[in-house]
């Protein structure tokens, strides 16, 4: 007996699910030093409303960002966080929280966890210690400028001088406006390369962090801060609690053994 042969026709919507996911994946491929529009027409094949309607799509759920005013895009928060998951990973924020939870018992201060997203640190979850006084320099979801806290330091200290030069460049504006010198910045970074973690001051809510970075994946970065009053900060303290960070934060660093 002959059998007919079945053919699937295919669902709907999968011709634009996989061009969205093609571009997400040259995004990707790009996401260190970004990708514009037109370079994205060229990789992709599809016409630039095709792309560019696409685009926006990954771009308002999160998956894709544009870096600062610039025509460049790299991805976002949420792609960031499903590649976390492929790491074995199945929520960021429950795979750091006993480290955090040690931490803020060992320090009595408060611990705040941070990724990169583009030229910005988004602050994913915070842990408080036993301390009467809480640090909340850093609000549950906010995004900040790498350079205006210790991890955001810490990340700009692993990344390549000439990404830095080009953030730097599209964020010269708003490091003037933030009092954040060129000469600051570098001192800052080259001091995070020579220790191994960062610190930060907030004089304006009379606060101080401490931060140290690592690498999750080939290109995704995060970081472990810890914040106390000034008056616990000193720079004895500082150093103690960078060096802490460094040897908490080590089993997870992409490539590594942890």
């Amino acid at each position: 007996m002959d059998e007919k042969k079945t053919t699937l026709a295919p669902v709907a919507g999968t011709q634009s699910a996989a061009r969205a996911l093609s571009l997400l994946r040259h995004v990707g491929a790009n996401h260190g030093s970004g990708i514009r529009l037109r370079d994205l027409i060229a990789v992709s094949g599809l016409d630039r409303s095709t792309t560019h309607r696409l685009l926006t799509c990954l771009i308002e759920e999160g998956f894709v960002e544009r870096i600062g005013s610039t025509k460049f895009y790299r991805l976002g928060i949420e792609a960031l966080q499903w590649g976390f998951s492929s790491a074995g990973l199945s929520s960021v924020s429950d795979r750091f929280r006993p480290v955090m939870q040690r931490l803020a018992r060992q320090t009595g201060d408060t611990v705040f966890l941070l990724v990169r997203s583009g030229d910005f640190a988004v602050c994913l979850c915070r842990e408080e210690g036993d301390y009467p006084v809480k640090a909340f320099i850093v609000q549950v979801g906010v995004r900040r400028l790498l350079a205006t806290s210790a991890v955001g330091v810490s990340i700009m200290a692993m990344l390549p001088d000439e990404e830095l030069a080009q953030m730097r460049a599209r964020n010269g504006k708003e490091y003037s406006r933030l009092g954040i010198s060129a000469s600051r910045l570098h001192q800052l970074i080259a001091r995070a390369r020579k220790l191994g973690y960062s610190e930060s001051a907030d004089p304006d809510v009379e606060m101080s962090g401490v931060g140290c970075a690592f690498a999750l994946t080939r290109n995704s970065y995060a970081g472990i801060s810890i914040a106390a009053i000034n008056s616990r900060m000193s720079a004895k303290r500082r150093a103690e609690l960078g060096e802490l960070l460094v040897r908490e934060v080590s089993p997870f660093v992409w490539g590594g053994e942890g």
